[in-house]
């Protein structure tokens, strides 16, 4: 197998641990969130609902390019730059007709260490995959749903053409000059261990990096015993022990610009509150912002429960690293993000 496996950590390697880092002047991650919109209907996410049950999410399906070269723009004025800009959340980003435009733009704005995108790879099709790679994308994660047609078909809902992902993996790969192609699965759609054999098998020497990831319980709206098989979900996302923490550290080091311009604390598959709005202020206002900061006292007093998207969430302890384990410098770093804290960031000229 060509790909370099990897376990308990991010394709970008290891993280500094985050209370040491805090209050940050430039988040360490801008997820951009295109496309309101999937392809496939996945058992365990949110799109697999009927509208009316998701919950808050976005108001419209496709951002607007004007607003999302304003949000690029305004990052330029963070004093540093991102470790990344990631476009991903809940949609399939290769729906938005001028993603390779969306990546073009940002990677000539030089604003972030890496530019990712998340897909389910349908779309990858060698014309598109070649502008992407033309446009400086610098990780394409790519997203799989089974080892079987029949597997890709319970898993999504609707898609079932496994030969075409791998068709598009290998002309990706075979092209991809500087990109780094990382292809990972759920646990939740591998049966047994001859799946996972499989699983390498078929993507091993397609792909840069590979992993099987830990199915995660996104939101409570989904009953995640019901598609869970043989996954526990005893462990992370990315294979870390489940902590106790009761501090998210999503609103610390990052950002999500929804597809109608507004901007989440977090990347849940519910928007647990709307912290500005780019069409009318700047990124750097909004992360330095007052409602972002309530926000993050809220956790540090231990007051979670009076959110109620937050006070049900267990995406967030699933998702993160035991290096983002905030909770024993809360009393110290609430200090740092008290009322009447100066968090401005130091804005470029």
């Amino acid at each position: 197998m060509k790909a370099r496996l990897i376990d308990n950590q991010t394709p970008i390697g290891t993280r500094s641990r985050l209370a040491q880092e805090l209050p940050l002047r430039t988040p360490y991650l801008l997820q951009v969130f295109p496309v309101y919109a999937c392809n496939f209907k996945c058992n365990y996410c949110v799109l697999s609902l009927p509208n009316a049950q998701r919950g808050y999410i976005s108001e419209q399906k496709f951002l607007d390019f004007d607003l999302y070269r304003k949000s690029i723009d305004e990052l330029s004025h963070f004093p540093d730059k991102l470790k990344m800009l990631r476009f991903a959340g809940t949609g399939e980003p290769l729906l938005h007709p001028q993603i390779a435009e969306m990546v073009a733009y940002a990677k000539a704005a030089q604003i972030a260490d890496s530019l990712d995108i998340v897909t389910n790879g349908a779309l990858l099709t060698q014309q598109l995959a070649e502008k992407l790679v033309d446009a400086g994308v610098d990780r394409i994660r790519v997203s799989i749903q089974g080892v079987t047609a029949e597997q890709y078909g319970k898993t999504t809902g609707v898609y079932s053409d496994i030969d075409k992902i791998i068709a598009n993996l290998t002309h990706l790969y075979q092209i991809r000059g500087r990109t780094q192609l990382c292809v990972k699965i759920i646990d939740s759609v591998l049966t047994s261990d001859t799946d996972e054999k499989e699983f390498y098998r078929l993507f091993g020497d397609i792909a840069d990096v590979i992993a099987i990831e830990h199915l995660l319980p996104a939101t409570p709206l989904i009953d995640y015993t019901r598609v869970a098989g043989k996954a526990t979900m005893h462990k992370t996302q990315n294979g870390a022990d489940v902590s106790d923490a009761e501090v998210c550290p999503q609103p610390f080091y990052m950002m999500q610009l929804n597809p109608d311009g507004m901007v989440a604390p977090c990347c849940g598959m519910e928007s647990p509150t709307v912290t500005g709005n780019t069409a009318e202020q700047s990124l750097t206002d909004i992360w330095a912002g007052s409602k972002l900061n309530a926000f993050r006292r809220m956790f540090l007093l231990g007051q979670r429960s009076n959110n109620r998207v937050c006070a049900s969430c267990q995406q967030f302890r699933h998702a993160m690293f035991p290096e983002d384990v905030l909770d024993a410098d809360a009393e110290r770093l609430q200090q740092c993000y008290r009322p009447d804290a100066t968090a401005t960031p130091e804005v470029k000229p």
